[in-house]
Formats: C-alpha cells, sequence, structure tokens
C-alpha cells in the first residue's frame, strides 16, 4: 500500500520540478523570473539558478516527507499535529500548482 508520506514527497517533488521547468522555458522566451531573491541568478547563471531551485524543492519535499513520517509517532495532541501538517502540505501543493499555472500561462502568451 502507498505510504501518505511518500504521496506527499512525491507531488510536492513533480510540481516543484515542474516549475523549474516552466520557469526556465519561460526564460529561455524572454519571460522574467520575478522572485527577487533568484532573478540575479536567471541572469549570471541558469545552472546555478536550477541548482539552487531544485535542491529547494528537495529540500521542501524531504521535510514534508520527514514530518509526516514524525507524526505517526506523536502521541500527544496529535491530531492537531496531524491536521497542521496537512494544512501546510495542502498550501504549499496549491502554491506551487498556481505558479505552475501562471507560468504555463505566460508561456502560452509568448
Amino acid at each position: 500500500m502507498l505510504k501518505k508520506e511518500l504521496v506527499f514527497f512525491s507531488a510536492i517533488i513533480i510540481v516543484g520540478v515542474l516549475d523549474w521547468l516552466t520557469t526556465v522555458t519561460g526564460i529561455f522566451f524572454g519571460a522574467v523570473e520575478v522572485n527577487p531573491l533568484l532573478s540575479g541568478l536567471t541572469r549570471s547563471s541558469m545552472l546555478l539558478f536550477s541548482i539552487v531551485k531544485l535542491s529547494a524543492v528537495l529540500l521542501i519535499g524531504f521535510a514534508f516527507y520527514k514530518a509526516a513520517s514524525l507524526s505517526t509517532c506523536l502521541t500527544s495532541d496529535r491530531h492537531f499535529a496531524k491536521r497542521f501538517l496537512d494544512g501546510g502540505y495542502s498550501l504549499t501543493f496549491l502554491a506551487l500548482t498556481a505558479i505552475v499555472t501562471n507560468n504555463m500561462i505566460t508561456i502560452l502568451r509568448l
């Protein structure tokens, strides 16, 4: 049976990689990165930008994976911890999905 932690990890990684891919594709066609922390990297080194962006995606996915696996071991306030984790995962997943959708719309307009 598929573990919930693995589903969280995989979904975040897939959407994060799609974010990276649509960002790189958009930049190739003339779009710009709106994130002020990463916009300088897109102009100087696309390889460094890719390493930073994909590392962040892996770290976030791994953090959700570990948090989900640790939440099964909790005994006190387990219900609150699981709801908090699920809410954080949902917000992160929805935000990344919105970003990927925005990137796709931008690419289609170019």
